[in-house]
C-alpha cells in the first residue's frame, strides 16, 4: 500500500470508523509512516478540540458564520494567515 492508497481513509481510520480488515490494513501503514502516522494524531487533536466544544457552538445557528468560515478555513489551508484562535 501507498500512502496515497491509505490518505482516503486516515480520517476514518482515526475515528475508528473503518471496518476491522480495513483498519487493520490502514494501521499497518500508518505504523509503518510517519507522514501518515503524524496525520492521523492531527485529525484525533483536531477530533479531540472539537468534543470539548460545548454543546450550543455545535448545534446552534451556523447560518450567519457560514461565509466567515469558509472564508478562515480558505486562508488557512492557503497558509495566508495564521490559524484565528477561538474566542474564550
Amino acid at each position: 500500500m501507498t500512502c496515497e492508497q491509505e490518505r482516503t481513509e486516515l480520517a476514518a481510520y482515526a475515528m475508528a470508523a473503518l471496518d476491522p480488515g480495513e483498519a487493520v490494513r490502514v494501521g499497518g501503514h500508518v505504523g509503518k509512516c510517519p507522514a501518515c502516522a503524524g496525520e492521523v494524531g492531527e485529525i484525533r487533536t483536531a477530533l479531540a478540540a472539537v468534543r470539548l466544544l460545548p454543546a450550543e457552538e455545535l448545534l446552534g445557528d451556523w447560518s450567519g458564520k457560514l461565509p466567515e468560515l469558509r472564508e478562515a478555513a480558505v486562508r488557512a489551508a492557503l497558509a495566508e494567515d495564521p490559524p484565528v484562535p477561538r474566542p474564550q
